[in-house]
């Protein structure tokens, strides 16, 4: 069976498959291929071109493998190929493979020795090629139909991604007490319901195992059970991602080291100059980066005092994997997330980081385009923040939550928050915005904290009346109005 290589493999094992130590190319190119189906390829990924050479699949497997890579490719493509099934999937493994290779050989300075030790450790456990026990990446589902949430019990539908919305974007604030959690709870239900996923970063513990409040545990079983959400809590349980990444472009990697010095800088204020350029420098040197090996660099560099404290906070609460074991995006967001960060306490600096760096990498890793079809935006996930001041750009803090607002719809990924006072989505600094403004749904309980000025500002006019006990206003597309939202504990997103 013939294929032909795009250019950039057909480069790639032309000038490197010497250097790496390879027999002949074809040793290299098997390598590609085996590394492909053991890790398994993303549904979106696709070959760049077909300008290489042409090649045959005996050339890169051999006889003694055939049937073996053929039984491979069909439980990687879970069905039966014919031929021409066989030679796309052939193609788009090995095509990946080589992507995976070349990266690998530019993350250990291509060195031969460093290639070989991490191509070995990715290969040290169950490729999944016998036993077939390995599951292929899978595509993030999308939800290309029209969304619509009830907000308040008596007004009408909010759609979320359908004809004339823009952003998606939500924001919901009330004091202790008054119902945003149990509004908040509600939405993530009818969400779920209409097969959309998200994210949950639940900042006070809203959903914790508590055994002291029955009502409380009832409402946290209930609402699990029905949207099928995994409940994690930081320090007792970890990620299972690596947000830390870098680029086979050394310009690119310097660029990226730049910018995740330049966010951890963002959040820990007594943080100067020459430190975050120590934090670059030591993460530009990482083969493959990661928090356990970045508190290595630094102290194998000398660097001591708040740089290393902030990295070994992150390290001792082992939040995240290592570079080794560390899965996809696309793999964690499988199913909807509840991240809990109560047993931080009091610690709102390494809770809003963490948060940073979780959201940083969703950016940066899954930032592609959905086209709108039939006048709705296809939605991935939402990404909800409780307690959003935390991240809101102001002082020097990192303008992440104002690129999401503004872009996350477009990739699939709209933004909702969550603060006990209304005015703190006004911001000030380089990344001032008015999120109350911007948000096409803002739902307020307590609005009565607002000063006239704010109030127009964040309603986008004045209440006269006095609201009713569990009463919220409603900055529906600019048009305000006073009802009941809804509560999961009554109305249970349905």
């Amino acid at each position: 069976m013939k294929f032909d290589s795009s250019s950039e493999a057909h480069e790639f094992v032309e000038n490197v498959f010497a250097q790496v130590g390879a027999r002949n190319q074809a040793v290299l190119g098997r390598a590609a291929l085996l590394l492909a189906l053991g890790e398994g390829v993303p549904t979106e990924f696709k070959p760049k071109d077909a300008k290489g050479v042409t090649l045959n699949d005996e050339q890169v497997v051999g006889d003694e493998l055939h049937d073996l890579v053929c039984t491979a490719l069909n439980h990687r493509s879970g069905r039966t190929l014919d031929e021409t099934g066989y030679r796309q999937e052939f193609r788009r493994h090995f095509e990946y493979g080589c992507q995976r290779l070349r990266q690998m050989w530019a993350e250990t300075g291509k060195d031969q020795a460093r290639f070989v030790s991490a191509l070995l450790k990715l290969t040290g456990g169950d490729m999944g090629l016998a036993g077939g026990t390995t599951a292929p990446v899978p595509a993030m589902p999308i939800v290309e139909a029209e969304v619509k949430l009830k907000v308040l019990a008596d007004a009408p539908e909010w759609s979320l991604n359908g004809p004339g919305t823009s952003n998606g974007l939500l924001v919901i604030s009330g004091q202790p007490g008054t119902g945003k959690s149990q509004l908040a709870l509600d939405l993530l239900a009818q969400l779920a319901s209409h097969g959309v996923r998200f994210v949950f970063f639940d900042m006070k513990g809203e959903l914790e195992d508590d055994p002291n409040n029955p009502q409380q545990r009832k409402t946290r079983t209930r609402f699990l059970e029905q949207t099928g959400a995994r409940h994690i809590r930081l320090i007792q349980q970890d990620l299972p991602i690596n947000p830390l990444y870098r680029d086979r472009n050394p310009a690119v990697n310097a660029q990226i080291a730049n910018e995740i010095a330049a966010l951890i800088r963002a959040f820990a204020q007594q943080l100067g100059a020459n430190q975050q350029q120590a934090l670059s420098d030591a993460y530009q040197a990482l083969p493959n980066p990661d928090f356990i090996s970045l508190l290595q660099e630094l102290e194998q560099n000398g660097v001591s005092g708040v740089p290393l404290s902030i990295v070994k906070r992150i390290v001792d609460c082992n939040l995240f994997a290592s570079a080794q074991t560390a899965i996809s995006p696309e793999e964690w967001l499988s199913g909807s997330l509840v991240i809990d960060f109560k047993e931080f306490g009091n610690d709102s600096d390494t809770k809003a980081l963490a948060v940073a760096l979780i959201l940083n990498f969703l950016i940066k890793k899954l930032n592609q385009q959905l086209a709108v079809k039939n006048d709705v935006q296809p939605l991935k996930m939402v990404l909800f923040v409780d307690e959003a001041h935390l991240l809101l750009p102001k002082e020097n803090k990192a303008g992440l939550l104002s690129s999401l607002a503004r872009q996350g719809r477009s990739w699939g990924f709209p933004l909702w928050m969550a603060s006990q006072d209304a005015d703190k989505f006004l911001t000030t600094g380089t990344n001032e915005t008015n999120f109350a403004e911007l948000a096409e749904c803002g739902v307020h309980f307590s609005p009565q904290t607002l000063s006239p000025g704010d109030q127009k500002l964040i309603l986008g006019g004045t209440i006269q009346q006095k609201l009713k006990k569990a009463e919220a206003a409603l900055r529906l597309h600019s048009k305000l109005q006073i009802g009941m939202p809804r509560q999961f504990w009554k109305d249970e997103g349905k």
